[in-house]
């Protein structure tokens, strides 16, 4: 069996990858506020430390794995002032208020 070439899933316009990058760069910000409030969520008494330190690796891996995709979409190029005004703020706020940690256990 022959495995498909990567680089025929790659997306082959400025503009896929200019979409491709902010869908990264919004799944990265909402981890990293994810990664911090299961950080503080670890240290309230009773917490299930356990259940919570899973939780912690599973989004570390997860943003692992997303600023390499970074990366690779950016080709290394650092983050500009206009990547910083196209991000929509309000959107990230609505999909943080609505984040489940129970979700990202599973």
């Amino acid at each position: 069996m022959e495995t498909p070439d990567p680089r025929s899933s790659r997306p082959s316009t400025p503009a896929e990858r200019a979409e491709l990058l902010r869908k990264v760069e919004a799944l990265i910000a909402v981890l990293e506020i994810a990664h911090g409030k299961v950080k503080t969520d670890a240290m309230r008494p009773g917490a299930d430390r356990y259940r919570l330190s899973r939780v912690r690796r599973k989004v570390s891996n997860t943003l692992a794995v997303c600023r390499q995709a970074r990366m690779a979409l950016r080709g290394g190029r650092p983050i500009t002032a206009e990547d910083v005004r196209n991000v929509d703020l309000d959107e990230l706020c609505r999909r943080l208020a609505a984040l489940d940690l129970d979700e990202l256990e599973a």
